[in-house]
C-alpha cells in the first residue's frame, strides 16, 4: 500500500505506508496523528474511556506548532485540510490498538458552523464506516457556538445526534458564552480548558464556585472533563469539584499514531502518594 493516497478531501491528501500507517499531505507539510487518553473516574481508578486526536505538523521533518501550521493554510482550503485530518485521525485509529474506546476529534468552525459542514459530516461517517467503526464512538470537539449560523448548526446537531455521535464544548472557562451554548445546544460533554483550571486549581473560593457549576451542568445531562492535569494537585482538584472524565500529562502522555499508547487503569492513590502532593480542602 507503499504511496497509496486517499483522493479526499481535494485541498491535501493521505498517504498510507505499508503498514497501513496515514499521513496527511499539504504542499511542503506532513500531518500525523497523535492520541492522548481520556480517563473516567471510577471509584478509586480512573478507567480508559476514549482518544482524544490532535495533528501534528511537520515542515522539513521538524514540528511546528499547530496554530502556526493552521496560520499558514489558505482561508479557502481550511475546511478541506481540517477534515483531512479527521479522516486521517479516524483511519490510523487501529493503530492505537484500543477500539472500545470513544475517538475525540476536532470540529472547528469551518466543519461546523457553515453550509459546508454537512459534505464534511457524510464524508466523517463514511470514513468511519470505512474503518469499521460505529458512529456512537465518534465525539465531534467544538469551540465555541457564538459565530455559527445557528440554523446550520442546529442541522448539523441533528444529524449527529441521530447517528448517535456525541458532542463536546471545548474551553469551558475561558469562553464566557459556553453556558448558553450548553443550555441551548445540550452536549454530551463539557471539556474545561486546562489551562485555566491550572491556574484556579488552588483557589479554593474558585474551586467551590466551579463544584457548583459543574453540578449543575451534571443535572443538565452533560459530563464534564477537566483537561490539562499535570500534577498530583491538579488531579485531586478536578476530582474535588466532580470531574466525570479527566486528561492530562499526569495520567498519559500524548503518542504519535503507529506507537502504543498505554492506556491501563489507574490507581487513583498510586498518583497521590507522589510526596509534592499539594492537598487544597474546600471547607
Amino acid at each position: 500500500m507503499s504511496g497509496q493516497s486517499i483522493p479526499r478531501p481535494a485541498a491535501a491528501t493521505i498517504v498510507v505506508d505499508e503498514v497501513g500507517l496515514e499521513t496527511g499531505v499539504y504542499g511542503a507539510y506532513r500531518l500525523r496523528t497523535v492520541y492522548q487518553p481520556i480517563f473516567r473516574v471510577a471509584s478509586d481508578f480512573l478507567m480508559p474511556e476514549g482518544l482524544e486526536a490532535s495533528v501534528l505538523p511537520l515542515l522539513n521533518f521538524r514540528p511546528i506548532e499547530r496554530h502556526e501550521f493552521l496560520a499558514s493554510v489558505d482561508l479557502d482550503a481550511q475546511a478541506d485540510v481540517l477534515s483531512l485530518c479527521n479522516l486521517m485521525h479516524i483511519g490510523n485509529r487501529r493503530h492505537a490498538r484500543h477500539d472500545n474506546l470513544s475517538l475525540h476529534v476536532p470540529f472547528g468552525h469551518s466543519l461546523l458552523c457553515e453550509e459546508v459542514a454537512l459534505e464534511h459530516l457524510a464524508l466523517t461517517f463514511a470514513r468511519l464506516a470505512e474503518a469499521g467503526f460505529p458512529p456512537r464512538s465518534l465525539v465531534c470537539s467544538v469551540p465555541n457556538f457564538e459565530t455559527c449560523d445557528l440554523n446550520v448548526l442546529e442541522r448539523i446537531l441533528a444529524v449527529l445526534g441521530a447517528a448517535g455521535a456525541g458532542l463536546a464544548v471545548e474551553g469551558f472557562g475561558v469562553n464566557t458564552q459556553a453556558i448558553e451554548a450548553i443550555k441551548r445546544f445540550q452536549p454530551r460533554i463539557v471539556s474545561v480548558d486546562g489551562s485555566w483550571f491550572r491556574r484556579v486549581s488552588d483557589v479554593s473560593a474558585a474551586l467551590r464556585l466551579m463544584r457548583q457549576v459543574i453540578e449543575s451542568l451534571k443535572n443538565g445531562g452533560a459530563e464534564v472533563l477537566v483537561k490539562g492535569l499535570e500534577s498530583p494537585a491538579h488531579l485531586l482538584a478536578a476530582l474535588t469539584v466532580g470531574a466525570d472524565l479527566v486528561q492530562g500529562e499526569l495520567l498519559a502522555r500524548p503518542e504519535e499514531a503507529g506507537s502504543i499508547v498505554d492506556v491501563r487503569p489507574l490507581d487513583i492513590g498510586r498518583i497521590f502518594r507522589d510526596p509534592e502532593t499539594v492537598v487544597v480542602s474546600l471547607t
